[in-house]
């Protein structure tokens, strides 16, 4: 299955535009120490529902943001100065030396990475600037909490065999794929935590965003749905709380 038809689907894509979290700003402020230049054009690479794009848009004069789901792009935030396509990763149609910025946020690992990178170079002003950043599983309250056992739980035995290969690209941080100097003249990584309080169902609903957790219910529609097995075990840890802080 493609990457694109994993978060295809217009119940997915709902979900998916619901319930992925945005990013917090730190993230565009340190994207931002090294893209100094220019701010006339940002290339959002793999958008999905544009959880980056609107942000990009506040910092960039366009944006140009591209999927190769087109329900995704049907949920994404329409702004005047956004421009959502769709395209491959791999072949963006877009003039050479064209962006100040090319950003992929939580996809990099689905892409065949030396065309990707290559493709990045050739639309890249010689003064742009290539981010790529993704996170993995969050940590509920604390690491030691109950909650986190039973989100472990949920991921590594009951959908463990459900994640993509590349699904290890994103638990490793991305280290081992990251643009040689063939691509990019300095290479830099950075790792920031953020902290935010969530409801149960958002945090419910992220879960079903999961590629894994759309893998699952499509080989077994006749199963109880995991997502809600985890919610009645969640509950019954949290008690009478109905919030739960993500890092």
């Amino acid at each position: 299955m493609t990457c694109a038809k994993l978060f295809s689907g217009a119940d997915q894509a709902l979900c998916y535009a619901k319930y992925r979290p945005a990013y917090p700003e730190e993230l565009y402020t340190v994207v931002l120490e090294y893209a100094g230049g220019p701010k006339t054009l940002a290339v959002d690479i793999a958008c999905g529902s544009g959880q980056a794009t609107a942000a990009l848009a506040a910092l960039y004069g366009r944006v140009v943001a591209q999927d190769g789901s087109e329900e995704q792009l049907h949920q994404a935030k329409q702004l005047p100065n956004i421009e959502y396509q769709h395209r491959d990763a791999h072949e963006t149609g877009l003039p050479d030396q064209c962006a100040d910025l090319v950003a992929v946020a939580q996809a990099l690992h689905w892409f065949k990475h030396k065309e990707f990178y290559q493709e990045v170079r050739r639309i890249l002003k010689p003064s742009g600037t290539f981010a790529a950043w993704t996170y993995s599983l969050p940590i509920l309250n604390h690491r030691q909490h109950p909650a986190q056992a039973l989100l472990l739980h949920l991921y590594e035995d009951v959908l463990g065999p459900y994640w993509a290969e590349r699904r290890k690209l994103v638990e490793a941080g991305y280290r081992g794929i990251e643009p040689g100097a063939e691509h990019f003249g300095l290479v830099v990584r950075r790792e920031l935590e953020s902290q935010q309080e969530q409801s149960v169902d958002s945090l419910l609903g992220y879960l079903r965003s999961w590629s894994a957790c759309a893998t699952y219910r499509s080989q077994h529609p006749e199963r109880l749905d995991p997502v809600l097995e985890f919610k009645m075990q969640l509950l019954d840890v949290l008690g009478a709380r109905v919030s739960a802080v993500l890092r």
